[in-house]
């Protein structure tokens, strides 16, 4: 009689999760690479496209109100150098 944990198979007679346990096949070094890689390129450029949109004003008015609470005296400047304040 075979062990219960001898991981040959799952209790519900599923083959063990070693080589696919994301749910696909498994796939050598080199095309594991270049999967993360175009996932890496894809990531960055949303990622670009993110960053060169504009702030929305009304977020920079709460951004600039935030400022102002926090520097009590300001004359609220709209600078946001952090050098500034010296």
């Amino acid at each position: 009689m075979a062990n219960k944990n001898d991981g040959d198979s799952s209790k519900d007679g599923a083959p063990p999760k070693d080589a696919e346990s994301s749910g696909g096949k498994a796939v050598d070094a080199p095309t594991a690479r270049r999967r993360q890689e175009a996932i890496g390129r894809r990531l960055r450029q949303m990622y670009e496209e993110v960053v060169s949109e504009p702030v929305p004003d009304d977020f920079m008015s709460f951004l600039q109100q935030a400022d102002k609470a926090k520097k009590p005296g300001s004359s609220g400047g709209s600078s946001t150098d952090p050098s500034s304040d010296t």
